[in-house]
Formats: C-alpha cells, sequence, structure tokens
C-alpha cells in the first residue's frame, strides 16, 4: 500500500513538472513569435513580411504604431468632397535653400536648408521641413492614380504635421524638376549636395490651384494620425522623361489608399 502511495506521489510529481515545463515552453514560443512579429523594416511590397499589409507591427521605440488604426489613416480615395467656402487661402513663405538631395531607400527626398519657410493654414503656423516624392501617387483621385505625387512636409511648434501634396501629370517639361533629374542619388543611402544650386518650393506649389483637406495620417510607419492634408487639386505638368527619373528610383513606393471612415473631404475651390 505505502509503495503504491510512493509511486502515485512520484507520477504526481512527474506530472507537474511536465505541466512547468509546457507551461514555460508556450512562454518561450509566445515571445519567440513576438519577436518574428515585430519587423525592424518596411517595403511596399505586400508579397513580403514587411509589406504594408504587416505596417501594423513594425517595431517603434518611442510612441504607438497607429498602421493599425482605422480612423485617420492616409492616403485616401479622393471623391465626394464637399465645397467649403471658409477654407482659408494657403498663406505660403519659403525662402531659398541649398541642394540637399538623400536616397533613404524608401523616397527621394529633398531637405530644406534655408531660412524659416512657413506655411500658415487655418491659424496655425508650420515650418517646411522637407518635399518627398511617391511614383505613382499616394491618394487616388475617383479611384485613379497620377503617376507621381510630391509631399511638403511641415511641422508646427505644437508638433503636428501640415502636408501639401502635389499630384503630376504627363506634359509640358517642368522647370523646377529639370534642375534636379540628373543629380537624383541612384542607390540607398547616396546623397546628392549642392551649395550653389538654390531654389525654392514655391515653385512646386501652385496658389491659384484649389485643394481637397482632410484630416489624416503618415503614410509611412508608424501612420501616427497628426497630419492636416492639403492635397492641390490642379496637377503640374512633367514631360515623361523626368517622371521617369522618379520612377525608376521610386519603384511604386504608394502606400494603398486607406478607409475614408466617415472623415469629411473639404475642398477649397
Amino acid at each position: 500500500m505505502k509503495k503504491s502511495k510512493f509511486i502515485r506521489l512520484r507520477f504526481l510529481k512527474a506530472a507537474a513538472l511536465c505541466m512547468i515545463l509546457i507551461i514555460v515552453s508556450c512562454k518561450k514560443d509566445e515571445e519567440i513569435t513576438t519577436e518574428e512579429v515585430c519587423i525592424e523594416h518596411f517595403n511596399y511590397e505586400d508579397t513580403t513580411e514587411e509589406g504594408p499589409s504587416n505596417w501594423e507591427n513594425y517595431c517603434v521605440s518611442e510612441g504607438t504604431n497607429e498602421c493599425g488604426s482605422v480612423e485617420r489613416q492616409s492616403p485616401i480615395d479622393i471623391i465626394g468632397a464637399v465645397n467649403d467656402t471658409h477654407l482659408s487661402v494657403l498663406d505660403i513663405a519659403y525662402t531659398t535653400s541649398t541642394t540637399d538631395i538623400v536616397n533613404n531607400g524608401h523616397t527621394i527626398q529633398f531637405n530644406y536648408n534655408g531660412p524659416a519657410s512657413n506655411l500658415t493654414f487655418e491659424g496655425e503656423t508650420y515650418s517646411l521641413l522637407q518635399f518627398h516624392f511617391h511614383a505613382d501617387s499616394e491618394h487616388t483621385v475617383e479611384g485613379s492614380h497620377h503617376p507621381l505625387e510630391a509631399h511638403l512636409v511641415h511641422k508646427s511648434a505644437s508638433g503636428n504635421l501640415a502636408v501639401i501634396g502635389v499630384f503630376f501629370e504627363v506634359g509640358a517639361q517642368n522647370d523646377f524638376l529639370a534642375n534636379f533629374t540628373a543629380h537624383l542619388p541612384q542607390h540607398e543611402d547616396d546623397k546628392y549636395t549642392d551649395a550653389d544650386l538654390n531654389y525654392t518650393a514655391s515653385s512646386l506649389v501652385d496658389l491659384n490651384s484649389g485643394y481637397y483637406n482632410y484630416s489624416g495620417s503618415l503614410t509611412t510607419p508608424p501612420c501616427s494620425e497628426i497630419v492636416n492634408w492639403i492635397v492641390l487639386d490642379q496637377p503640374m505638368e512633367a514631360t515623361q522623361a523626368q517622371i521617369d527619373a522618379f520612377s525608376s528610383l521610386l519603384h511604386h513606393n504608394y502606400r494603398p489608399v486607406q478607409p475614408l471612415n466617415g472623415r469629411i473631404i473639404k475642398h477649397k475651390q
């Protein structure tokens, strides 16, 4: 009898040990799974684990990754815009900058190096930080892409962003782009600087154009929903060769359009 109890006790101890080992193993598997899900890089190819459908798993060291949100994500399809005569005119005061172009692996970015260049919109003033390009366009209009879109990124003292989106279509030579197409950095981390090649970003913004306005997000991880979007409704023209100079480097670097989720798209004509 005592032997039977002893055997049962050993069996129960062994079973408990197995359960502990299983729990520890599961926790380790969970940790491994979490590490594998967290991606440190992103791209625009949805056939890869770093593509847009997995951006919600992008690792962020500070703040929150909002790529999985459906509240106020960008870009969007611009359709059903509501005319709003109360929207302010675009008050732009851009200064001259030297040329500083970077290929960061995701886009071709022009860093703005001049004195303060400001956009004042709806009572808030934003400073121009940089502008960059996407091919095809990120925003669509009634379901259709433009071949190229520029984003002029501005930041206010409160940390909010205002981004002006500018579409390009095939047409006459664009004198602004003509200064730079031969100097676009061809490889990731390449950079082109020229202290003698000066420009103003106002050459990219047609103040006679109307614009669409909506509340949205960054179009790259962490997709923070802090952007006041201003998308000009009149495209600029550029030759096919000029557009190709960008698109050959950008490789379809556009995020798919996101749900509007009840947001109102305002239109200033």
